[in-house]
């Protein structure tokens, strides 16, 4: 390459090739630093990529430590920079980000160091893509925010300029990549069209046997790591010396390297000692007749010690961390479906294990309803995992389990932020005795493939710990982290899908969504639970039509019903404990529940079913009951306190009764906790509990436990809210209601204010959406907000947090000549899309994370924000905003110059032919603006009458001092500001 570069460097920057002088960064580079660095990093890289028309099929090029200006070399000195002293690191961690941040995935990038004159230069050596390469999240730089989907290029003003893409260059780069991927030069290039073999490592393997072993130590010169890919020679060999002359060597054998070439290699290095006696670690074969593999690796180097990866650090690292899995042999299971693109109704657990025998798919997610069926699929899934490998370490972590010990250890500056803060919650809930993982030994159990995870209701973490839980860091941990070595990592989340699109908004994970079941899945599911008996099943079908949760057409006119997996369930449970009849379901009388809901017409059934067994509590007092199990924020009721609870409902009971309730169907007992059978019913209940008490508009029931409810649970555009929304109307009682209930928050101490009156605001806005005499519109939303939020004409005290996403109805507002105090905008996404003027000012008021959605295009008007308002978040808006109204101001005083300049001659403006006029000022796009405003006028020269011609209006006669010295011009001035 040193020939290559040699001849690059006598070359002038271009698309395709950039120099710098130095590194982005050294040691020395603080660390809140270190994101912009990056960024600007990978724009460079990511827009090289791209390079711009007439250039696709080069080879781009990005070289450190020469100058362009000078013609002069500059050593690099690596070991001031740590990332860069190890470039095979370097280079994955590199990919793992571009594979982040781009669509398609820029992966094929070469670096190395090359020598010139005694100077180290490094050099990233991109071939030439074949498909445009767009940002498929925000790139953030220190003077940039490059939005997702954007496509940057190298072309501008100057050609080696990095700027957005038009979409006119957009279209015609993509011709050009598709012409490139079919010519004969690429077939040429590519012969095989060879795809990218992941960089696995056991570098991690042998650090935690070092760790356990430290009378080891690694010897100098290794390890050795060699990466032949066009020969198929690809291992790692490393010797470990103790302090008394005893030796252990390890050799790592690709799953892709020729075993005969690649020990050939070793043995020509002379790189192992004692082949006989070396430990041979190998990928495990994805085939049936796994000890062949490990046969043949014997027979070859000779040697008895040979294990797969996960096998070694099973047996020798981790073994006795590992739990015991006791199958979960579910009595009743049918096959949840989901949808994909055109495809319908596909099987979720064959979606499961394609994903659990694929590679570099660390993390998978299951999303849906409450009650859909996610955690069945997810313990049915880990089943046949055992069946297929029983020796595979399996850990289920239950959310619901482990909320308490979360919340204890964790706050908002010491977040939730890694698998291990999951697994070391679980150890300590249970009170698990025994070895135990630490960090670094769970990170490679999981990396290697020995221990698959599950994190089942995810939601309730997000729920409950709010701003404790780093959900993006946890996220990227696990890609970073838990999968940096041999990608045989498997992480499987379950969440709620009303949680999980919040969450979702800016990570693109692979996912599938359950869908509800088919009516021939609820007979089947229906033919399971009850045993076959066809009377059972009759009438459990015809429960199960009158709840089914949705009705459409089908193309041949039947009724095409789906059912909720838990509702069946529920039905199943009913039938098969006593002779019930569909027709119980009807009438029912409840200060809690309505008839036509579904869902509250099974919950009256179960809970009348009740009366009998626990004799003195109603429906309502049993439904009482469960709100107050579910306001509880230990997700549960301790049993001795159970009573405590009991006597707020009813005097009329005896300890009889305790033992009656740890037996409702609704509900299970285990660690003398009560919780409920289903996770679904904590969030039905405290939706029951906001529907309560905003039907009953009791100011009185305001606590700290409902606060923490409502701030938790009440967004916008979830379907929680919806559903409490669904059985109440807006009017001006229940607005009135909200303003007492607004001004009662700010007498309540330890609560997050802001947060509350946002949730506040959000249900009121999603009752207004659907609303049939008030639709939601920006007037009606504004309307709402005054009458929330105003005092003498001015909107004191508006709160709107973690309003985000795409929704149908932006939650947006008319701000317009209005005078907002001591508001609060925190994650409100749709802020830069209220409309406002320069007669809105905003005093004493927060904003944090608002930066507009992908494609939003705003302006800020001059002077909305008072010197009392915090702008410390937003300043990076800001100033690009001004950084872009000064290049405009600069393009606009070019044009009028140009236009006046066309008029001035000999001190003063003269008549110009029309005609003459349009030629000359053909790119200047203000002239028409300027003769709206009779700047520009037709002149008619009494001498010349047949002449059309203009001139400057005679009121900007002072631009003439302008043009001649320079001298400052108000009328020039404010055309310049009126055009900006």
């Amino acid at each position: 390459m040193k020939e290559d570069i040699s001849h690059l460097l006598k070359r002038e920057e271009s698309p395709t090739l950039e120099f710098k002088r130095r590194w982005y960064w050294d040691d020395s580079t603080p660390k809140e630093e270190m994101g912009d660095k990056w960024g600007e990093f990978l724009k460079d890289l990511i827009s090289l990529a791209n390079g711009y028309l007439n250039k696709i099929g080069e080879h781009r090029y990005l070289i450190f430590g020469f100058s362009e200006e000078e013609k002069n070399l500059y050593n690099l000195d690596l070991d001031e920079i740590k990332q860069l002293k190890n470039l095979g690191s370097f280079k994955k961690t590199l990919l793992q980000k571009l594979e982040s941040c781009t669509r398609p995935a820029l992966l094929d990038i070469n670096i190395e160091t090359v020598s010139i004159e005694s100077n180290i230069l490094l050099v990233f050596e991109i071939p030439s893509p074949i498909h445009l390469i767009e940002l498929k999240r925000e790139l953030k730089t220190k003077t940039r925010h490059l939005d997702e989907g954007a496509v940057l290029i190298r072309k501008g003003q100057k050609t080696d300029e990095v700027r957005t893409a038009t979409p006119d260059e957009i279209e015609s780069l993509k011709v050009e990549f598709a012409k490139y991927k079919d010519s004969e030069l690429y077939k040429k290039l590519n012969p095989e069209n060879e795809v990218l073999i992941s960089e696995k490592s056991i570098e991690k393997t042998i650090q935690l046997f070092i760790d356990k072993n430290s009378s080891y130590s690694l010897s100098e010169q290794f390890p050795v790591k060699e990466r032949n890919w066009k020969e198929s020679i690809i291992y790692e060999v490393y010797r470990l010396e103790d302090g008394f002359s005893g030796l252990r060597e390890f050799v790592y054998i690709h799953d892709s390297s020729s075993q005969g070439k690649t020990l050939a290699d070793i043995k020509d290095k002379k790189l192992v000692r004692n082949l006989s006696a070396s430990i041979v670690l190998i990928d495990r074969p994805n085939i049936k007749d796994i000890e062949r593999r490990k046969n043949n690796i014997k027979r070859l180097f000779g040697s008895e010690y040979v294990y797969f990866i996960d096998e070694f650090g099973y047996e020798h690292l981790y073994k006795d961390c590992i739990l015991p899995y006791k199958k979960f042999n579910l009595p009743v299971y049918v096959n949840g479906l989901y949808d994909e693109d055109d495809a319908c109704d596909l099987s979720a657990i064959n979606r499961l294990k394609d994903w659990f025998n694929s590679e570099n798919e660390p993390l998978f997610v299951v999303s849906g309803h409450g009650g859909i069926g996610k955690t069945t699929l997810a313990k049915q899934f880990l089943d046949s995992v055992s069946e297929e490998n029983s020796e595979a370490g399996i850990l289920f972590i239950d959310s619901k389990e482990i909320i308490g010990e979360l919340s204890r250890n964790f706050s908002i500056d010491n977040k939730v932020s890694d698998v291990f803060d999951f697994y070391k919650a679980l150890m300590d809930a249970d009170e698990i005795e025994g070895a135990r993982f630490d960090k670094e030994s769970l990170q490679l159990s999981i990396d290697n493939g020995s221990l698959i995870v599950v994190l089942d209701g995810i939601d309730e973490v997000i729920a409950k710990l709010g701003e404790k839980f780093d959900v993006e860091q946890f996220i990227t941990s696990i890609f970073e982290e838990y999968s940096s070595g041999l990608h045989k990592t498997k992480v499987l989340i379950t969440c709620r899908d009303h949680f999980w699109n919040e969450v979702g908004k800016k990570i693109l994970l692979p996912e599938i969504i359950l869908k509800a079941f088919s009516k021939d899945l609820a007979y089947d599911f229906f033919e399971q639970k009850l045993k076959g008996d066809s009377k059972k099943l009759q009438k459990a079908m015809n429960m199960a039509d009158n709840l089914a949760i949705e009705s459409t057409v089908s193309p041949k006119g039947d009724d095409d019903k789906t059912y909720i997996p838990f509702l069946l369930d529920m039905i199943g449970y009913l039938i098969n404990s006593k002779d019930v009849s569909e027709q119980d379901q009807i009438n029912f009388q409840s200060k809690y529940l309505i008839p036509d809901d579904h869902t509250d017409q099974l919950v009256a059934q179960v809970c009348r079913r009740e009366i009998v067994k626990l004799e003195s509590l109603s429906v309502d007092q049993q439904i009482e009951l469960f709100i107050r199990i579910a306001e509880n924020k230990q997700n549960g009721i301790n049993l001795y306190d159970i009573k405590e609870e009991l006597e707020k409902i009813t005097k009329d009971f005896d300890n009889t009764l305790i033992e009656k309730i740890k037996g409702h169907p609704l509900i299970q007992c285990e660690n003398n906790m009560i919780y409920f059978r289903y996770d679904v019913f904590d969030t039905y209940f405290k939706g029951l509990l906001l529907y309560y008490f905003f039907k009953q508009k009791d100011l009185g029931a305001v606590n700290k436990e409902l606060i923490r409810i409502v701030s938790g649970y009440l967004k916008y555009d979830s379907s929680f809210t919806e559903s409490v929304a669904e059985k109440l109307i807006l009017d001006d009682d229940i607005i009135i209601f909200c303003i007492g209930v607004i001004e009662a928050i700010d007498k309540t101490e330890g609560v997050n204010r802001e947060m509350f009156i946002s949730s506040v605001v959000s249900f009121l806005l999603t009752l207004l959406k659907k609303g049939n005499e008030k639709q939601s519109s920006l007037k009606s939303r504004t309307d709402l907000l005054e009458k929330l939020f105003e005092e003498n004409g001015r909107l004191v005290g508006v709160c709107l947090v973690d309003i985000f996403g795409a929704s149908n109805s932006k939650p947006t507002f008319d701000f317009r000549g209005k005078e907002l105090v001591g508001c609060t905008f925190n994650n409100y996404e749709y802020f830069w899309e209220c409309s406002m003027d320069d007669r809105t000012t905003f005093h004493r008021s927060i904003f944090k994370d608002i930066d507009p959605r992908a494609g939003v295009n705003y302006k800020i008007p001059d002077g909305i924000f008072s010197s009392s308002c915090d702008l410390t978040s937003i300043q990076h808006l800001l100033s690009e905003k001004q950084q872009e109204s000064e290049s405009t101001q600069e393009a606009i005083k070019s044009e009028l110059e140009k236009v006046f300049k066309l008029f001035y001659q000999r001190g003063n403006f003269y008549p110009r032919k029309q005609e003459e006029v349009r030629k000359k000022l053909s790119t200047v796009k203000l002239l028409p603006q300027l003769m709206d405003k009779s700047v520009i006028k037709s002149y008619k020269d009494p001498e010349k009458p047949r002449m059309k011609q203009y001139i400057v209006c005679d009121s900007y006669k002072s631009v003439i001092d302008y043009i001649e010295q320079g001298s400052p011009s108000v009328e020039f001035q404010k055309l310049v500001k009126e055009f900006t």
